[in-house]
Parts: C-alpha cells; sequence; structure tokens
C-alpha cells in the first residue's frame, strides 16, 4: 500500500513538530511544505525529508503538489482558503486549533470539508492522554455516573510571537491556547446550554505590542445541568504550563496534574471512588502529538471518522468566542 503524501502549510514552532511525526511515520510520505518564508519551509524539508518539495504559497502547494493529506499549522490571521481548497480536491485535512480568527471563518471551512466528505482531525492533543481516553470510556459505558462538575487552569507567562501577541492576529489567548480546556469540558459533558465569561488585559500595560487578553474566567452549564469552570492567565511561571484538570462523577473523580515539566517529571492523573478508592492512576508519558496523527492517518486509511473532527474545532471555539468578549 502506498503512503499517503503529505503536505505541511506553516513551517514554525507547531508545523515542524508535526513535521516530525509525518517524516517517521509508516503510513506517511512527507512530500512538500509551505511556507511564505521559503527559508523556513527549507530548513524543515532538509532536516526531516530532504526530497520534500518547497512552496512559498500554500495554494500553490495544493494544486500542484499531489497532496492526500493536507496540515494546516498556520496562525489564525494566517487562513486564506487553504482548507476550502483542499477538501474542493479531495485532500484530508489536519488543522491545528483554533480553526481561524473567528468562528465565523471556522463555519465556512468546516462546512467545506463536511460537503467534500474528507477526513479532519483538529489539533486537541489533549483527548489523547490516556487519563482522558479512560475517563471518557467510564462517562460512555455509565461506570462514572453522571458528571457533575469540571474544573480546568491554563496559566503560563510567555511572550509568543508578533502575531500571537496581537488579538488581530491570534484570536486572544482564550481562543489560541485555553481552548483545549473548553475543548475538554465539551469532550466530556456534552452540549453546553449557558456560557457566561469574562476576559481582561491586566499586565503588560505600557506594551502596546501585547493586545490580547491575559486574564479570562470562564463557567459553562451543560444541557445536563453540570457545570464547568475554567480560568486562564498569562501572568503566571515564566516559560512553565500549569494544566490542571479535576471533575467530580457521581462515581468518581478525576486529577490530572501537570508539571509544566513534562520531560523531568511526566504528568499524573488519578481516577478514584467518592470513598477515595483509586480506580486507575495514569503516568502519562506517551506523545499525544504522534498519537493525534496515528489516530488521523488509521482513520484516513480506515474510512472512518477521526476523533477530533472539524466541527468539535468550531464547538470549541464557539464557546471560547463568548467567554473572551463576556463582560460581567
Amino acid at each position: 500500500m502506498s503512503k499517503l503524501r503529505c503536505g505541511i502549510v506553516g513551517a514554525g514552532f507547531m508545523g515542524k513538530t508535526h513535521a516530525k511525526k509525518l517524516a517517521r511515520h509508516p503510513l506517511a510520505e512527507l512530500a512538500a511544505v509551505a511556507d511564505a518564508n521559503p527559508r523556513a519551509a527549507e530548513a524543515v524539508a532538509r532536516e526531516l525529508a530532504p526530497n520534500a518539495n518547497i512552496f512559498a504559497d500554500g495554494h500553490a502547494m495544493i494544486r500542484d503538489g499531489g497532496l492526500d493529506v493536507l496540515y494546516v499549522a498556520l496562525p489564525p490571521c494566517a487562513h486564506s482558503g487553504e482548507v476550502e481548497a483542499a477538501a474542493a480536491k479531495g485532500v484530508h485535512v489536519f488543522m491545528e486549533k483554533p480553526l481561524a480568527l473567528d468562528s465565523a471563518r471556522a463555519s465556512a471551512m468546516v462546512a467545506a470539508i463536511e460537503k467534500a466528505g474528507v477526513t479532519s482531525q483538529v489539533g486537541f492533543h489533549m483527548r489523547f492522554l490516556k487519563s482522558v481516553q479512560a475517563m471518557k470510556a467510564m462517562l460512555e459505558d455509565g461506570s462514572a455516573g453522571r458528571p457533575l462538575l469540571f474544573n480546568a487552569r491554563y496559566w503560563v507567562n510567555m511572550e509568543g510571537n508578533d502575531w500571537w501577541r496581537r488579538r488581530e492576529g491570534s484570536g486572544g489567548q482564550v481562543l489560541e491556547q485555553i481552548i483545549h480546556m473548553y475543548d475538554l469540558a465539551l469532550h466530556w459533558m456534552g452540549r453546553p446550554e449557558t456560557v457566561r465569561g469574562v476576559s481582561a488585559k491586566l499586565a503588560r500595560q505600557g506594551d502596546a505590542t501585547h493586545t490580547i487578553e491575559d486574564t479570562s474566567v470562564g463557567v459553562v452549564r451543560f444541557a445536563s445541568g453540570a457545570l464547568a469552570s475554567i480560568t486562564g492567565s498569562n501572568n503566571a511561571v515564566r516559560m512553565h504550563f500549569f494544566g490542571d484538570v479535576h471533575m467530580v462523577c457521581e462515581n468518581a473523580v478525576f486529577n490530572y496534574t501537570s508539571t509544566g515539566q513534562h520531560w523531568v517529571v511526566p504528568d499524573k492523573a488519578v481516577i478514584c471512588n467518592p470513598d477515595g478508592a483509586v480506580l486507575h492512576a495514569f503516568t502519562e508519558d506517551a506523545d499525544p502529538y504522534q498519537l493525534e496523527t496515528d489516530d488521523f492517518l488509521s482513520a484516513i486509511r480506515a474510512g472512518r471518522p477521526a476523533r477530533t473532527p472539524a466541527r468539535h474545532g468550531l464547538e470549541a471555539m464557539l464557546v471560547a468566542e463568548q467567554v473572551r468578549d463576556g463582560v460581567l
């Protein structure tokens, strides 16, 4: 069976991250890399796929690259119809989150994907943690009981690239980063009924290059009656990620703690019952980025949906936008 010819548009940090997974994947051939900065595309290809074709434009790569699969790792502001063009050609699409700068643009992308019937995946890599998958299985088989409360935080302190620091570039921290937590809440707890939130820029007051919010609080009520609260900050410990996730169900309590240094101390998670007895314990030592690509490429081969299709990316955006734009 021939390998899937894959192309990446966007040769920045996440583009290179995905290129590393594709370059050594048994189902894939990294056939092309595109970036508005050809030197960035050339650097990725030189290191990982010397025979890959280089393009300065994603549309040219889609048109002339002979692709089966497109990975989109562009900043939210840089999308210019690549997803729609790929879908129209029958090319399967992997997209980093958020899908676009706003949900209206994302809706058009999702519509094009679903009309074409191609396989899609959104980069919600946290869904691929062992503990997250185990909790989802317990919710689906009923052993966890009804979900009651979800609580999470996404705290960092980073400068980010120029596009990331600007609202018109990234859409803001809630949309570009904390959306991971809103996606997990939706993944476990189902359809949201009411969303309330507020965000603010509280630090870097004298820095005009930062126009995004750096502090946010969101509350979601789900159709089941369950509640979620999520906080976000870009004013915590410098270059250190805190991404704790907790959930209370009728028959199970989930606790995931990130040290922010998983390369030194792997992240841990525990699921216990209301009496405190440990039902499952996890060391998160697998690479979730590898697992999401494994799932995506396998889904294409099997003709099944991937675990995080494009519509899920849109659903998380709709919630995140309401939190970001809320006023108390």
